[in-house]
């Protein structure tokens, strides 16, 4: 049986630049190593010093470790094997019980480097001479035991030493400590930077407290700092199964931000874009946690999505659902504060999640001509509730609406029609007898008072005027009695024909086209048309009415108060209605004129 023929060189270059998201983590992976031995060791000797030095010097790093140390039979094993992870099961360092993987994690310093020496003695074996492990770029490695005489360590650990290639940036002592604080400054290790002639400029690191465990205010702060941006507020976290603690701070997030997440793993920097720790639907949430046991994948940049993160992803919505029911509960000027936030938001995801439906439909205020009020509430009212599909409907009909007993619903922003759909799909949540619907014009025209025979007989000549002033396919005129009497005239666009305004004109055009050629009949044929309702309680109406205007005064007025409602409703104006706009404004301003003399 033949065996793949493998070009070592290719593999490490393979691992090491494209395993990697950049050169950055050479310094987190020695970390990963150095603390990983420290832990091996102490199980053997709780007492052993747990310390890291890090010399930069000559363009060169060494990294220094008081850890469990290599054998050589161990270093042949764990640096120069890629991909035998049962030989590291066997020395006692299985990846579930450490940070990172040994030699695969060295690769990473190719990066910043063509050669890689390794000395390291055995703290199982004080006796076994040091090792001395040197890997190249090329692909090549050699490994020993030193002799007698050679320069090897005078105690257990490992020593690895980086060649920095001309002009490598990664290895300045600036850079060096920048990165050691970034990955270990909550490592419960020593860690001492040195730089410098003879290593005179010393620094030391780790040992921070991490987020958690700082004071509210102190949290507060960092996020300030870290986040750049005031918390709303900050939710402690525990999950015992992945060995997790930490915060969820709650943020002023949209929805289609990428919700990045700091996480540690035994106090290691994992990641600060992390992924998956919390659900779709929490996207305002900020999770900066250790968990001691969530996998982490081959780069350690990561964590593995396995049933765990899953487990761990549904403890965190837990318990920011009980902080949102909590909030709601025993401080509900202050929830009201983060729903007003995130109103839009929340909306957005209540439509496909049935908790955050009910959280929405009773604490998410909605714009009514009641003022704000939930779902939850114009559904416990009493009264017909209506929903305008277009916030310039919701305009026009608001107050006559009002003042017919019908509570109007304003849902033309985002996603409230949405909501409303979801929310009427789900009777647990509908009070019994609710009534709300889709506003119809007809239903407000219906409920408008009808004139008496004398005044229709007496509105007949200008409502033939209208007729001819107002093509009766783009808008039928009619006369009602209602309120506010201030009102002179309604526009009662149909709810039904969002979109076909603009396409009014060519399919009047073509009414006999469809059933001439296709032999079929215009589908926008039987469409309701929008109305123009005169208020015949309104003074100007009655003067219009009743006054033996010339009919072109009569047709200019008209003409007049259709436009108006338009404006009023903020529906598009076309060609014609624009004329009429100008004729009309022009009129006006020669009768405010004082004529030539």
């Amino acid at each position: 049986m033949a065996t793949f023929q493998v070009d070592l060189r290719g593999m490490v270059d393979l691992l090491s630049r494209n395993l990697y998201s950049g050169p950055r983590v050479y310094v987190r992976e020695l970390l990963q190593n150095t603390v990983d031995a420290i832990a091996a060791r102490r199980l053997q000797d709780p007492d052993c010093p747990a310390t890291v030095t890090i010399t930069v010097a000559d363009g060169g790093l060494t990294c220094r470790d008081t850890g469990i140390g290599l054998t050589l039979q161990e270093a042949s094993d764990l640096l120069s094997t890629i991909g035998a992870s049962s030989k590291r099961d066997e020395l006692g360092l299985s990846r579930g019980d450490y940070l990172g993987q040994f030699g695969i994690g060295m690769l990473s310093c190719f990066m910043v480097s063509e050669r890689i020496r390794v000395l390291s003695r055995s703290a199982r074996q004080p006796q076994a001479p040091t090792v001395e492990w040197v890997g190249r770029t090329d692909g090549t490695y050699a490994v020993r035991a030193l002799e007698a005489g050679e320069d090897g360590l005078d105690e257990p650990g490992t020593l690895v030493e980086l060649d920095g290639l001309p002009g490598e940036p990664w290895l300045r002592a600036d850079t060096v400590r920048a990165l050691v604080d970034e990955f270990g400054s909550l490592l419960p290790i020593d860690v001492e930077v040195r730089s410098g002639q003879g290593g005179a400029t010393r620094t030391r690191h780790a040992h921070q407290e991490a987020p958690w465990e700082l004071s509210r205010r102190e949290q507060r702060r960092w996020c300030a700092e870290t986040l750049d941006a005031e918390p709303f507020d900050i939710i402690d976290l525990k999950v015992p199964a992945a060995g997790l603690r930490g915060l969820a701070v709650i943020t002023s997030a949209h929805p289609t931000a990428t919700a990045h997440h700091t996480a540690y793993v035994k106090r290691m920097l994992v990641s600060r874009s992390a992924e998956g720790l919390v659900p779709e639907w929490a996207y305002f949430v900020r999770v900066v946690a250790d968990a001691a046991h969530l996998r982490l994948t081959a780069s350690r940049e990561q964590l593995v999505d396995d049933d765990l993160r899953a487990e761990t992803r549904e403890a965190i919505g837990a318990a920011v659902r009980s902080w949102l029911e909590r909030m709601a509960r025993a401080a509900p000027r202050r929830f009201a504060e983060f729903v007003a936030a995130h109103a839009v938001g929340l909306r957005s995801v209540a439509i496909s999640d049935a908790d955050m439906l009910e959280l929405v439909v009773r604490h998410a205020p909605v714009e009514s001509t009641l003022g704000p009020r939930t779902l939850a509430q114009l559904a416990a009212s009493g009264k017909p509730v209506r929903f305008t599909r277009t916030v310039d409907q919701y305009r026009a009909l608001a107050d006559v609406a009002s003042s017919q007993g019908i509570v109007l619903v304003n849902a033309g922003y985002a996603y409230e029609e949405e909501v409303i759909a979801a929310f009427l799909a789900r009777p647990d949540l509908l009070e019994a007898g609710a009534d709300i619907a889709l506003v119809d014009p007809g239903e407000l025209l219906e409920a408008f008072s009808p004139c008496s025979p004398a005044e229709e007989a007496q509105a007949i000549e200008v409502l033939m005027l209208a007729a001819q002033a107002i093509d009766p396919e783009d808008c039928e005129v009619v006369m009602r009695r209602f309120e506010p009497a201030t009102l002179p005239a309604l526009y009662l666009p149909d709810p039904d024909l969002a979109g076909r305004v603009a396409a009014r004109t060519s399919t009047r055009a073509a009414t006999g086209v469809w059933s001439e050629i296709l032999g079929v009949t215009d589908p926008f044929a039987g469409s309701p048309v929008p109305r123009l309702v005169l208020n015949r309680t309104n003074p100007l109406v009655v003067r219009l009415v009743s006054a033996r205007a010339d009919d072109a005064v009569v047709t200019r007025t008209l003409r007049g108060l259709y436009i108006q409602c338009l404006l009023l409703g903020h529906q598009p104006l076309g060609p014609k209605e624009r004329s009429w706009a100008a004729e009309a404004l022009g009129s006006l301003l020669d009768s405010a004129l004082p004529q030539a003399q």
